[in-house]
């Protein structure tokens, strides 16, 4: 069953049409269709709008090829879309601008419609500036959305994980001013509990390695035990069946997961995994890199763009509301 609410200020509606909380305009497809929110959040420059965009655009491909069906947006999505993920990043080839904070513009998620084997979904996907996360309150209502997804996705820089930053002796730089990402995931889940009392869902988390070309990387350093890790036969690490099946290979997600696991244990990043404990909710490691290669300057790296694993995040919410569906 889902819940009569809106989904940019989450208040109770009676139905399709105009809430009258904050004026937002629901979609039948909202009401009717099964319902999938994800909540997308990370500290500044751990690249959320990169991944939708590729994210999106991959999904797109992915339903018409392997499900001969249509990514719908809905209201105000394609321009929003067009304008601020797709144009710049695929028609210009420049990376994306910071997302502006809520307090200069109120988050709307971005919507789309469509039908994934026997069921039709009605997707919310939730873009935050990097800096709301760093700096607000958990208990500002900005975050109220977080106690209503289904899916709250956490991206780490592997950059900023000491192991690899080490390895890579600097030649990976990011920019500055930005907060640690697992202090920013701690915020997250601390803002999703403080909300958690005015919804009956419980999310899952993804804990997502993004730019997981850096890592893929460490494959050619000559650092021990680095070399041996990466180039590991059959490693999960190494290839992207996304495509491969229709829904979630679950088996194939595991074993990614046990892969990564290894992997932060071995690069004594443990407080990932702490967190997601301490969090209770049920969570799983992903692995993806957007663009495939490091991008030069403010461009898109000449090679152009090479997805990895970006579709997975949206099997795996997929996966989850379609056991929900058959309980």
């Amino acid at each position: 069953m889902n819940e009569l609410m809106c989904p940019t200020c989450c208040s109770p509606v009676r139905g399709a049409g105009t809430c009258g909380s904050c004026g937002f305009d629901v979609p039948r497809q909202w009401i009717e269709e099964h319902q999938l929110s994800i909540a997308m959040t990370g500290a500044r420059y751990t690249g959320k709008s990169v991944l939708i965009a590729v994210m999106m655009q991959q999904f797109r491909y992915f339903l018409e090829q392997r499900h001969t069906t249509f990514l719908e947006p809905l209201g105000t999505t394609q321009e929003t879309f067009l304008e601020k993920y797709v144009v710049p990043l695929y028609e210009k080839g420049e990376t994306l601008k910071p997302t502006p904070a809520a307090a200069t513009q109120a988050i709307v998620p971005l919507l789309w419609s469509f039908r994934y084997g026997a069921n039709r979904f009605c997707l919310a996907l939730y873009d935050a500036a990097g800096e709301d996360f760093e700096r607000l309150a958990p208990s500002n209502p900005t975050f109220a959305y977080l106690a209503h997804v289904d899916l709250l996705v956490s991206l780490i820089d592997p950059l900023k994980v000491d192991g690899i930053s080490a390895v890579l002796d600097g030649d990976g730089a990011f920019p500055g001013g930005s907060t640690d990402d697992l202090t920013v995931m701690r915020q997250v889940l601390a803002a999703r509990a403080a909300h958690a009392k005015s919804s009956s869902r419980r999310p899952a988390l993804a804990i997502v390695l993004s730019k997981f070309d850096v890592v893929q990387a460490l494959r050619d350093t000559p650092a021990a035990p680095w070399q041996s890790i990466m180039n590991r036969p059959g490693s999960a690490m190494q290839r992207d069946p996304s495509f491969v099946s229709l829904t979630e290979d679950s088996r194939e997600a595991d074993l990614l997961h046990s892969e990564l696991e290894s992997l932060l244990n071995a690069m004594r990043a443990r407080l990932l995994l702490a967190a997601a404990r301490e969090s209770g909710l049920p969570s799983r490691l992903f692995g993806v890199s957007a663009l495939g290669v490091p991008p030069r300057s403010e461009a898109v790296h000449p090679g152009g763009i090479t997805p990895f694993r970006v579709i997975e995040i949206l099997k795996a919410g997929l996966a989850l509301k379609e056991r929900g569906i058959a309980s």
